[in-house]
C-alpha cells in the first residue's frame, strides 16, 4: 500500500468543500472563504496521514506562527467525531477569546458541509461555551486551560475522553492540569485521538510532550512545521523591498539553511530568504528572541526563548541521529538503596517486566581492568534549587580523548544515597579520579565517606561475595576503605562552582565536543545540551519546571573533564596512550585470550571437584582480605 493511500484522500476530500473566514482572501459566497489549503497545512495533513496508515493515534505539532495549523487542526475536530459516532471529545484552547472563535469556526465548518456528506443527516444538534453536541452523539467538551500559573485545575476534571484538540498548548499556565487531563484519555479505544499544537515559548510542558513524541515514535509522532512551509513567507523578486534583502546566505544562516534540506527535504528559495531577513530587521517585531521562537528554522532552535545556546545545536541533532543509528549495547540498572549503606545492591532491570524510567544507572562498558577512568559528580541542588537531580557522569581516558561508559541520574534518592552510589561507582571503575561538586550537598557527601569508613574499619568477619560488577557494596567499601586515603591513581578532588569557575569548565567543555574529544554515548546528556544558554554571563538551563530543562548530566561530564584535563590526560600523553594505540593494543589482547580460555575451561572442569574441596577446608576470608586489602 502506497504511505498515506488510506487516509490522506480522505482528509483532502473533506476539507475540499469546507468554508472559513480569512484575512488574506475575500468570501467566494455567504458561506466564505474555500478552504484552499497552504503549503504548511498540507504538509500537516500529510504527516498526520502518514502516521495514522502507521498506528499512531498521537501527534505533536511544533509549528511557526500564522500558518493556519489550528485552522485545519479544527477541521479535524469535525472530521473525526462525524467518523465516529458516540466520540467523547475535547478542545482545550488557551483563552476563552479563543474557544469562542475555536467553536465559531467548528460550526461554520458544519454548516458549510453538503447535504448528506456523512451518509445520514450529521449536523451540531445544541452548542454552547461548554460542548458541541453532534447529531451522531458524539461530543467535543470545549475547555479553557487559562495563561495563569495559579488558574484552577478544575478545567481539567473530565469524565473521559477518546479524542483531544490541545491549541496552543505550550501558552497553558498550569501543567499540571493538562497533566490531570491526560489522565481521563482512553488507552486502546480504535477511535482515539489526541492533537496537541502550539508555537514552542520556551523551554515547558510543550516540549517535555514534544520530546516524549521523538522518543516514543511507536506510538506517538512528532511533526515540525517551520516558517518555510507557508507560500505566503516570501517577498516576491516584483517587491521593491527583494533587491535589499536577496544576497547569499553566510554563516549561521547557511547552516541553517543546510539543515532545512536535511532534516525536511526544503531547499529554501531567495523570495523565502528575503522574507525571513526583513522579518528579522523589522525593529516594530521586537525583541529578536521572540521572533525566533515565533519563527523557529527547525526544531532543535524552536525552544530556545532568551540568550543564545551555548552548544552548536545542530551538531548536537547531527550526533542523536549518529548515536541513535550506531545504537551502542546498553546495560540498564537501578539501585536498591534502603536505609543502611551495608544493605545496598544493585539490580540489572529487565525492560520487558520494568519500565524505562526506573533506570538510574546505564552502562555502556563495564569496568576494564587497566583502563582508567575520570567520574564527574553534580549532586542535587549543588549549584541552586533549581538543578534537583542527582547526577554522576562516568568517562574512560584517553591522552586524545573521554569515551562515555556509564551514567547515573536520579532525582529519587537522598544526598547519602549519592555518597554510596559514587562511592561504588569509583569502586568498580577503580583506576579513576572523582572531581565532586561540593556546593550544597557535597560536602555531606564527604562526611558520609567519613562516616562509612569508620564503620567498615570496624567490620573485620563479613565474608563478602566475588567481586563482581554488580557486588555494589564490596566495590564502595573498597573504594571508600582505599581511595580516598591515598593520593595514588584514584582520588577525589573537590571543586565548588562559582560563576568564574564556572565559566571555565563549560568552555572547556564545549571546546573539547567541537574539537570531537568527547564521545558522548547518552542521548540525555546530548539532549540535556541543547537547552543551556548563554545569558549575559550566566550559563546553564533556563529556570523551568519542565522536567525535560535541567542541565545536571552537562555539568557532571564537565566536571568529568575538568578531572581528566587537569590531572589524567597529560600523563597519558607522555606515555602515549592515545585512543587508537590502546583500542588496537586491546583488540590484539583479547585475541591471544580468547586462545587461552579453551584451555581455562578444561581445566576448571577438571579440578572442580579438587577446588571445592579446597574452599570446604579453608577458613573464610574476611572482605579486606578478599579484595587485597591485607
Amino acid at each position: 500500500m502506497v504511505k498515506g493511500s488510506k487516509w490522506l484522500p480522505l482528509l483532502k476530500s473533506f476539507v475540499k468543500d469546507l468554508r472559513i473566514s480569512s484575512k488574506e482572501v475575500t468570501g467566494q459566497d455567504e458561506r466564505g472563504v474555500r478552504l484552499d489549503l497552504w503549503g504548511s497545512q498540507k504538509r500537516f495533513l500529510e504527516e498526520m496521514a502518514y502516521g495514522l496508515d502507521d498506528g499512531i493515534r498521537w501527534f505533536i505539532v511544533c509549528k511557526a506562527r500564522q500558518l493556519g495549523i489550528t485552522t485545519i487542526s479544527l477541521a479535524i475536530d469535525v472530521f473525526w467525531p462525524a467518523m465516529h459516532p458516540h466520540l467523547p471529545g475535547v478542545i482545550v484552547s488557551d483563552t476563552d477569546k479563543n474557544r469562542r472563535k475555536n467553536r465559531a469556526a467548528i460550526e461554520r465548518y458544519v454548516a458549510s458541509l453538503p447535504d448528506g456528506y456523512f451518509g445520514d443527516s450529521f449536523y451540531i444538534k445544541k452548542a454552547n461555551d461548554q460542548f458541541i453536541l453532534f447529531s451522531n452523539g458524539s461530543k467535543l467538551d470545549l475547555l479553557v486551560a487559562g495563561t495563569k500559573a495559579s488558574g484552577t485545575l478544575s478545567w481539567a476534571e473530565g469524565e473521559g475522553y477518546a479524542y483531544c484538540h490541545s491549541t496552543e498548548t505550550a501558552a497553558y499556565g498550569n501543567a499540571a492540569g493538562l497533566s490531570s487531563l491526560e489522565e481521563s484519555f482512553a488507552q486502546k479505544n480504535p477511535a482515539r485521538l489526541f492533537l496537541y499544537e502550539s508555537t514552542p515559548k520556551g523551554f515547558n510542558h510543550f516540549r517535555d510532550r514534544w520530546l516524549e513524541a521523538e522518543r516514543d515514535k511507536l506510538t506517538k509522532k512528532a511533526i515540525f512545521i517551520g516558517w518555510w512551509a507557508s507560500e505566503m513567507n516570501r517577498i516576491e523578486r516584483s517587491d521593491p523591498r527583494f533587491p535589499e534583502y536577496d544576497y547569499p546566505p553566510s554563516g549561521a544562516e547557511r547552516d541553517l539553511v543546510l539543515a532545512v534540506q536535511h532534516h525536511y527535504g526544503v531547499t529554501l528559495e531567495p523570495e523565502q530568504l528575503a522574507w525571513i531577513r526583513y522579518r528579522d530587521s523589522d525593529q516594530t517585531s521586537g525583541d529578536p528572541n521572540l521572533i525566533n521562537q515565533n519563527q523557529p528554522w527547525v526544531a532543535e532552535h524552536a525552544f530556545i526563548t532568551s540568550g543564545h545556546s551555548f552548544f552548536q545545536t545542530r551538531q548536537i541533532a547531527k550526533d542523536m541521529r549518529d548515536l541513535e543509528a550506531a545504537a551502542y549495547p546498553m546495560i540498564p540498572y537501578r539501585y536498591d538503596l534502603t536505609n543502611e549503606f551495608f544493605a545496598m545492591k544493585l539490580v540489572q532491570m529487565d525492560l520487558d517486566l520494568e519500565p524505562r524510567d526506573r533506570i538510574e544507572l546505564k552502562v555502556w562498558e563495564e569496568p576494564v581492568e587497566d583502563g582508567r577512568y575520570v567520574i564527574g559528580c553534580d549532586p542535587a541542588y549543588g549549584r541552586n534549587a533549581h538543578k534537583d537531580s542527582h547526577c554522576a557522569s562516568v568517562w574512560r581516558c584517553y591522552s586524545d580523548r573521554m569515551v562515555q561508559v556509564a551514567e547515573w541520574a536520579t532525582a529519587d534518592v537522598e544526598a547519602k544515597h549519592c555518597a554510596w552510589v559514587l562511592a561504588h561507582l569509583a569502586g568498580a571503575y577503580k583506576n579513576c579520579i572523582v572531581n565532586l561538586e561540593i556546593g550544597g550537598p557535597g560536602r555531606m557527601i564527604m562526611l558520609e565517606w567519613e562516616h562509612i569508613k569508620a564503620l567498615i574499619a570496624a567490620e573485620y568477619s563479613s565474608v563478602p561475595r566475588d567481586p563482581q560488577w554488580e557486588d555494589a557494596l564490596n566495590q564502595a567499601r573498597w573504594y571508600l576503605y582505599r581511595r580516598p586515603d591515598t593520593m595514588g591513581a584514584g582520588f577525589c578532588f573537590n571543586f565548588e562552582t562559582s560563576w568564574r569557575t564556572k565559566a571555565e569548565i563549560m568552555h572547556g567543555l564545549r571546546g573539547a565536543y567541537m574539537t570531537r574529544e568527547l564521545d558522548i554515548r547518552s542521548f540525555r546528556l546530548l539532549d540535556e545540551m541543547t537547552v543551556v544558554v548563554q545569558d549575559g554571563d550566566t550559563i546553564g538551563a533556563p529556570e523551568s519546571k519542565s522536567e525535560a530543562c535541567k542541565d545536571d548530566r552537562v555539568f557532571a561530564a564537565a566536571l568529568a573533564w575538568r578531572a581528566w584535563t587537569n590531572w589524567m590526560r597529560a600523563p597519558m600523553l607522555a606515555e602515549g596512550l592515545t585512543y587508537a594505540v590502546v583500542t588496537e593494543k586491546e583488540s590484539s589482547d583479547s585475541g591471544s585470550k580468547a586462545h587461552q580460555l579453551n584451555d581455562i575451561v578444561r581445566r576448571f572442569f577438571k579440578t572442580a571437584e579438587e577446588r571445592a574441596a579446597e574452599l570446604e577446608a579453608a577458613p573464610p576470608k574476611t572482605w579486606k582480605e578478599a579484595m587485597g586489602l591485607q
